[in-house]
């Protein structure tokens, strides 16, 4: 739906309105407004952080061993994992009001292409 921001001649000219182009998110039912953009010069009112997406579960871990070679040599072994899990992460939610794409606002698109990944290291120190 079109904003009523872009309606209303006391924010936006009469001879603006026809290139306005911002959108609002309407319920369906009612067709009441639910979000629209902030009026020019303002500063919006829903502040940071309100629209919260999904939740991401990652777990890292390393493990080391050092052998001890001579008595001022030394071996050390670390292996460290990048999402050893390996749980799929939803892609974050579109927060697009403007044009067409106001019409997927908060959908989520498919997932993240994240994955395990392994790093092994050694180290020789003398």
């Amino acid at each position: 739906m079109k904003d009523p921001q872009c309606t209303n001649s006391s924010v936006v000219a009469a001879s603006l309105q026809s290139a306005c182009t911002l959108d609002a998110i309407t319920d369906a039912k009612t067709g009441q407004v639910l979000i629209e953009n902030a009026r020019p010069g303002t500063v919006p009112t829903m502040g940071l952080g309100s629209l919260i997406g999904p939740g991401r579960l990652r777990f890292d871990a390393n493990i080391s061993k050092s052998i001890k070679v001579r008595e001022d040599k030394m071996l050390q072994f670390r292996l460290d994992v990048t999402d050893l899990l390996n749980h799929p992460e939803p892609n974050a939610p579109s927060l697009n009001l403007l044009g067409s794409a106001a019409t997927t606002f908060g959908s989520i698109a498919g997932k993240s292409d994240l994955h395990r990944m392994l790093q092994a290291q050694m180290r020789f120190t003398f």
